[in-house]
């Protein structure tokens, strides 16, 4: 026996030194199509660990046996085989592979060939985001995929966009998707994510693509993949940019002349009082500035003329308020591996300059990602990201606040200074040297609009700041066994703290009469994910296999502490220790949790016919136990038709033929308190307030719960059509989609006896259906030339399916803009409709009239408005919007332009109606009030200046078409030529300038109808155009 054994080792060991006998040094290059040498490119040997990567010159060298073969790969190239054939020198030139990142996209656990996909997914790739200078990565999206809308509400640097897939989600549920980073759902602020980091976002939409992420993807998914190693040389790339923040968005045409204000002012009066003299007697008395030199507050004469022309001051609210600021971003990344593992590294930092005084963002960002193959069969990765941001804003939150820059500089009339003056026109200044700011009771009389107020001190004053550090890190382990199993084990862990500070000074405003008042905010948000799936792989004949087992936990932990205190000691010291009065101190918790069980078969035959099935039970924690499961379940199947037999006449000019088609069931548990966006994690529970008696505990009631509540469920038709033509000169995806959601949460109005206005239910059911589609161009072009076109569009049509019965006649009032009824979309507006005006120039409305019966046989003109009827006229949606993108290369110069468009729509221009009123001390007005209703323009629809508060009172007068064209993004770069850069050891060096925000052109100057996804405008933080310079190194 023992010599049996001897004798095995002894021949083991004669094999092994003859095959290293055999072995021999290759040498050679590895260059691309033009020559130019490829760093970093894996060569290896076939069937053996033996590997190596180019160097600065291309070149390798490597042990392998003669007789053996070299696999050659590097990213963005086809991998090439070469038999060594007792070669000793081989040269291998790469072919570019330009359909290799497009063939692999990101899906719910896992990846997938485009081909193969049975639902509609949408990708932007690293490169497109790369182009936009945001700060937060939710405003990459707009214009880039379709089906997708997004309105970004706010240009405050730091402020996430909203987001809707295919339509409204929901009316009183979330109707924002999930966002999975890296396979894991993510619940932390998106602003902390890098978006040098990411490699790519895809974007989810039916419910093949998204039944796998169950209760939670009903409104869809957008997958953020980040960057990770290569094995290949290691990588170092660095990119600035240096640029200009600037206001995008000009103001609406406001009166910036005080004479043209005082004149127009002055004939309000004359039409109120009737006389000219009254007029001038009072106009002083009214506004209680006089911003001439004079001191005859006779400011207008008798007959309407200004009585003097030159001005005591010429401040001008926006230009001092609002100004220019700078934006710097760096990012260091190295990025390599080799054949056994790789790493990302990534360190960057963000300064963004608002365009008002103190509203900036900042971040420093650091990520790190690996993975390492322990064995042939074991293989662990993960990452950690660590951000932390600095975020300090203003309130720009609501029409009637002083403290918004963006509706005090807009609304306060010419007529009123920012600082104090003499009676010479003089400024004054402080003890300092600062100017003082007026407050509006100045020496010259009360200030008719926002006494005791000053936007540009109030925005020096004032403070809002949040701080938050956020890490996020992932973890997973991949065990392939018996040849076609794969069991993957993934961890996920992410922490959100945030601290909020705000102070209002005690010097002046809205916290004078208190003192000062401050208040901290402290919140802490975590969420563990773990999940544990095996995976069946396998091909026989031309039947290929994929099955996915698994379990998912999911537990988020969020805890809130919120107190305030006034009367400060110090009126420039914020700090709690400088206030002697405590206002308000409260704190709580929410736990929410999902348990999980998913299921997906993936089979094709032949790469032709592809079938997909999946299912996922959840259990969540935000209903009561006997509705605490739900089911999600989803088929697809797609067919490659240009891979028929009897296509094959085609292949000339057909590259690519498939249809797809998929139903299913995605569910939404985001419950919303009523008439709120906050989430309610214990719908189910009836809720209190504990109360202060008199010292004893007093119970106050504030939300019913309803043991019966259940999922919103949405059941997703899709069918989609593929196609390639002309080696691929034009690419072509359609996709038309119905959504119908069912059991949607609907706010019952409850008795008054009952102590709760609402009780929430599942009551309502709506329908999204619409049709997208991307068009690719690449137009032929001669040598040196590339010009490609991009376009998107989107058309769906939203529609209320079933309502309580109880609610039919009438409809469900949906805030001051909506009725809810069947037949009816959720944004369709229901007011006034506004008729002109009469023979005396005043406003009238519309109204019903009816007969004995009660009938309505027509209508009819009111003046009282309270006597008017509502009707549905005009909506929010579209009817049309996408995204048009061209790319143009000469040689080393590149020019991207990015646009996006929406055609119809409305908004109700809330800001447009408040500055045309028909006579509000102070006030601004828009100049198209010029053109009022007088004795000599009879034709006007606008009333008579006379003082009327009904005037502009909520109409269709109001309403705006929505429709736009944006110049979102201009981007010019300059590649220089490697071989400039051989000898400084640079691999790739590009010079570029970037603009974003470039123009938008909309109907009305200074509303922008993007940031108004629900057709109601508001005072918002404009849009920010930024034009910066920058570089990228890679070495």
């Amino acid at each position: 026996m023992v010599r049996k054994i001897v004798l095995s080792i002894i021949a083991v060991m004669s094999v092994t030194f003859m095959a290293l006998a055999q072995n021999q040094q290759v040498t050679g290059t590895v260059k691309d199509s033009g020559g130019n040498p490829i760093v970093g490119a894996t060569v290896s040997v076939e069937n053996s660990t033996a590997g190596t990567t180019t160097n600065v010159n291309g070149s390798f060298r490597i042990e392998a046996p003669a007789n053996g073969t070299l696999v050659v790969s590097f990213v963005g190239y086809k991998d090439a085989r070469i038999g060594i054939a007792n070669k000793t020198n081989i040269n291998v030139v790469l072919e570019e592979d330009t359909q290799s990142i497009d063939d692999v996209v990101v899906v719910a656990y896992g990846t997938a060939k485009k081909s193969s996909l049975t639902g509609a997914v949408s990708s932007v790739s690293s490169e497109k985001i790369a182009k936009l200078q945001v700060s937060n990565v939710s405003k990459a999206l707009e214009g880039a995929a379709p089906g997708v809308q997004v309105a970004s509400q706010s240009g405050q640097p730091g402020s996430s966009a909203t987001v809707r897939i295919r339509g409204i989600g929901s009316i009183n549920a979330s109707s924002a998707p999930l966002y999975v980073v890296d396979g894991m759902p993510y619940d932390g602020n998106i602003a902390a994510i890098n978006p040098n980091d990411i490699e790519s976002m895809t974007v989810l939409k039916d419910a093949s693509s998204t039944a796998l992420y169950g209760s939670r993807a009903a409104n869809g998914v957008i997958m953020i993949t980040t960057k990770k190693g290569a094995r290949e040389k290691t990588r170092v790339t660095f990119e600035g940019r240096v640029g200009v923040n600037s206001r995008g968005i000009g103001e609406y045409d406001i009166m910036k002349n005080p004479g043209e204000y005082m004149t127009t002012y002055w004939q309000m009066l004359r039409n109120q009082l009737g006389s000219g003299e009254e007029a001038t007697a009072n106009l002083f008395g009214e506004l209680g500035y006089n911003p001439f030199m004079s001191d005859n507050n006779n400011i207008v004469d008798a007959n309407g003329n200004l009585t003097a022309a030159a001005l005591k001051w010429t401040d001008d609210w926006a230009d001092e308020s609002i100004s220019s600021g700078m934006r710097q971003e760096y990012n260091v990344s190295l990025q390599g591996g080799n054949s056994r593992s790789s790493h990302y590294l990534s360190i960057g930092y963000l300064d963004d300059e608002g365009i008002i005084t103190n509203s900036d963002y900042s971040r420093l960002s650091v990520r790190s990602n690996g993975d390492f193959q322990v064995n042939d069969f074991i293989k662990v990765s993960g990452s950690v990201a660590y951000a932390r941001g600095e975020q300090n804003s203003q309130a720009i939150s609501s029409l009637s606040n002083y403290v918004n820059t963006f509706m005090f500089t807009q609304s306060i009339a010419p007529i009123y200074p920012v600082y104090g003056y003499d009676e010479s026109g003089n400024k004054v200044f402080d003890e300092n040297g600062n100017p003082v700011y007026d407050f509006g009771d100045g020496k010259f009389g009360a200030r008719a609009y926002g006494s005791n107020q000053n936007v540009v001190a109030s925005d020096e004053a004032n403070m809002n700041r949040v701080l938050s550090d956020n890490l996020s890190s992932r973890f997973a382990v991949d065990i392939n066994f018996l040849k076609h199993f794969k069991l993957t084990v993934n961890g996920g862990y992410d922490l959100t703290n945030s601290a909020q500070d705000r102070f209002q000074t005690p010097s002046f405003g809205d916290a004078q009469q208190s003192n000062g008042r401050a208040y901290k905010y402290r919140t802490r948000s975590q969420t563990f994910t773990v999940n544990e799936l095996l995976t069946y792989t396998n091909s026989f004949g031309r039947h290929n296999l994929d099955v996915l087992v698994g379990h998912e936990n999911y537990d988020f932990n969020y805890a809130n502490l919120s107190n305030s205190k006034s009367n400060f000691f110090d009126p420039l010291n914020p700090e709690y220790s400088n206030a002697i009065t405590m206002e308000d101190m409260s704190s709580y918790t929410h736990e929410y949790t999902l348990e999980s069980y998913l299921g997906r078969v993936n089979y094709d035959f032949d790469d032709r016919y592809f079938f997909s099935a999946s299912y996922r039970r959840d259990g969540s924690s935000r209903f009561a136990k006997d509705n605490r499961w739900g089911n999600f379940w989803s088929v697809g199947g797609s067919w490659s038709i240009s891979k028929e037999s009897f296509m094959e006449s085609s292949q000339d000019w057909l590259d690519n033929l498939s249809l797809r088609a998929s139903y299913g069931s995605v569910g939404n548990d985001a419950i919303y308190y009523p008439n709120s966006s906050t989430n309610n994690y214990y719908a189910y529970k009836t809720q209190y307030s504990i109360m202060n008696s008199d010292g004893s505990f007093s119970l106050s009631k504030y939300y019913e719960g309803n043991p019966d509540l259940t999922w919103e469920t949405s059941y997703n038709f899709n069918v989609g059509l593929s196609t390639a033509l002309w080696n691929n000169l034009l690419n072509l995806d359609v996709e038309y989609f119905n959504k119908r959601t069912e059991d949607m949460l609907y706010n019952m109005p409850q008795a008054i006896s009952s102590g709760i206005s609402y009780l929430s239910t599942n009551a309502l059911t709506m329908k999204n259906s619409g049709v997208e589609f991307t068009m690719g161009i690449n137009i032929p072009m001669p040598k040196d030339f590339t010009w490609n076109w991009t376009i998107t569009g989107t058309h769906y049509k939203n529609e209320v399916l079933d309502i309580p019965v109880d609610k039919q006649e009438d409809g469900i009032t949906h805030s001051s803009y909506y009725n809810i009824r069947e037949g009816k979309s959720v944004y369709d507006f229901y007011y006034y409709s506004y008729a002109g005006v009469n023979e005396q120039g005043k406003s009238t409305w519309w109204a019903d009239t009816v007969d004995e019966n009660g009938n309505v046989t027509g209508r009819e003109a009111v003046t009282d408005y309270t006597k008017a009827d509502k009707y549905y006229i005009g909506t929010a949606l579209p009817d049309f919007q996408g995204g048009v993108t061209m790319d143009f290369g000469w040689r080393n110069f590149d020019l991207s332009i990015a646009t996006n468009f929406q055609i119809g729509g409305d908004v109700y221009d809330s800001m447009y109606a408040s500055f045309m009123h028909a006579g509000e001390a102070g006030s601004n007005w828009h100049r198209d009030i010029l053109n009022a209703w007088s004795e000599n323009n009879t034709s006007s629809n606008i009333p008579i200046l006379d003082g009327d508060q009904n005037a502009n009172m909520f109409s269709d007068r109001f309403l705006v078409d929505a429709s736009y064209f944006n110049i979102r993004n201009i981007t010019v770069g300059y590649t220089f030529p490697k071989k400039w850069l051989n000898n400084l050891q640079i691999e790739n060096a590009r010079l570029y300038v970037v603009a974003d925000n470039v123009a938008l052109f909309s109907k009305r100057k200074g509303m922008d109808p993007r940031q108004y996804i629900q057709g109601q405008s508001a005072a918002n933080y404009s849009a920010i155009r930024t034009i910066s310079a920058g570089i990228s190194l890679t070495f």
